[in-house]
């Protein structure tokens, strides 16, 4: 390979990374760090909170499918760009409002966008780099959901320590996803960075480890969803984790960066299909530590675990369904996003009517750590273990 094409592929992966950063890292974890701000200024029940995370993950279910049935081979960049520009624009208006159902229609656009933006963008890398044979770069734009959490920490961090107020944060996070754009117009190489589907396209066959891999996919959306929106005010609201408020959405950010390269690592060695099993567990064992004790050191241990396994899943999901499926690459990556959806819908709203009702956090980390270990076990590919043994 020549210069010239190991130095595009690596602009996009810059690209790729800023885009999910933007749309996936900041759009949608953004609002976990700001939540407890959000509840003690406008008297927000965590049902209430539970519903504007659920409504942006319906968003981000109606824009999974959207690719299904609207063909964007012609104007991928634009389409794109597009949706980069209605999440940045989402998330400022978020601050100019106190109504509830405004908060629900923002979320919602705000997780149309950035599911586009995820099939979109996941379907274009992996063809330009699998073509490339930049095998180690197909997945690295998945790290912009890490980059996108410590910003998100980071951010309301300092703008707490200038006593700034929610609505105020939102405007920051909007600003930062601005300047996020810099280097998707600067470095976005010119010739085939988005190259259109082959028409050519085996049809779509759903295997039975496909199936297995979706439905695990589906509980991992049920159980990381709450554990991400709740633990931020988990913390504000145990009087034994007050202090370490800030310091978890920060673990989480940095342990999550680095995560899919690691977990790349990892299935070198054991397959991606275990590999996806075992970070299912280092969330799992996290979230339970943390049911288990109501200390800020294991809170601390809880938060990088999460953020290593999290980041982890997301990206093997989507290569190990590739694999798994038979057909159009757009296809298996937006049926995987819709039953993740199905799962994120689900976990926000079920776990806040939790919380209010058992006046505590507790029993939603349990449904939490259990239902990522079930994703667990469903993502193993037990025909191909059997087969090895054989």
């Amino acid at each position: 390979m020549s210069t010239e094409e190991i130095k595009k592929q690596l602009q996009l992966a810059i690209v790729g990374i800023c885009i999910v950063a933007i749309t996936g890292g900041l759009g949608r974890f953004a609002y976990t760090p700001i939540i407890p701000y959000m509840q003690n200024s406008l008297l927000l029940t965590s049902t209430d909170i539970g519903l504007i995370a659920s409504s942006n993950y319906l968003g981000y279910l109606v824009g999974s499918i959207i690719p299904l049935f609207i063909a964007f081979e012609a104007r991928q960049k634009l389409t794109l760009y597009w949706s980069v520009i209605v999440s940045i624009v989402s998330l400022g208006l978020m601050g100019f409002t106190i109504e509830l159902n405004h908060f629900i229609v923002l979320r919602f656009f705000q997780g149309v966008s950035g599911a586009v933006a995820l099939v979109i963008a996941t379907n274009l890398i992996f063809s330009e780099i699998t073509e490339g044979h930049r095998f180690d770069l197909r997945l690295a734009h998945i790290s912009g959901f890490g980059l996108g959490m410590f910003l998100s920490a980071i951010l309301i961090w300092i703008c707490s320590l200038f006593s700034l107020d929610w609505y105020q944060q939102w405007f920051a996070v909007s600003f930062t996803c601005l300047v996020l754009t810099i280097p998707i117009f600067i470095l976005d190489p010119k010739s085939k960075v988005l190259p259109k589907n082959s028409t050519s396209e085996n049809k779509n066959r759903m295997s039975l480890g496909f199936i297995g891999i979706s439905v695990g996919y589906f509980f991992f959306g049920l159980g990381y969803i709450i554990f991400g929106t709740f633990i931020a005010a988990m913390a504000v609201n145990t009087p034994a984790l007050a202090n370490v408020q800030h310091a978890t959405w920060i673990l989480v950010g940095l342990a999550a960066m680095p995560a899919i390269f690691f977990w790349q690592k990892v299935s070198r060695f054991t397959g991606n299909h275990i590999s996806l099993a075992l970070s299912c567990f280092t969330t799992s064992f996290g979230i339970f530590l943390l049911y288990l004790f109501d200390s800020p050191k294991i809170s601390l241990v809880a938060c990088l675990s999460y953020g290593l396994g999290v980041v982890g899943i997301v990206g093997l999901v989507l290569l190990e369904g590739k694999i798994r499926h038979k057909g159009s690459v757009k296809f298996a990556v937006a049926f995987l996003t819709t039953t993740f959806s199905i799962g994120q819908i689900s976990g926000p709203y079920i776990s806040g009517i939790m919380i209010d009702f058992f006046g505590d956090y507790k029993n939603a980390m349990l449904l939490s750590g259990s239902a990522l270990g079930i994703a667990g076990f469903c993502m193993v590919n037990y025909k191909a273990l059997l087969s090895s043994r054989l």
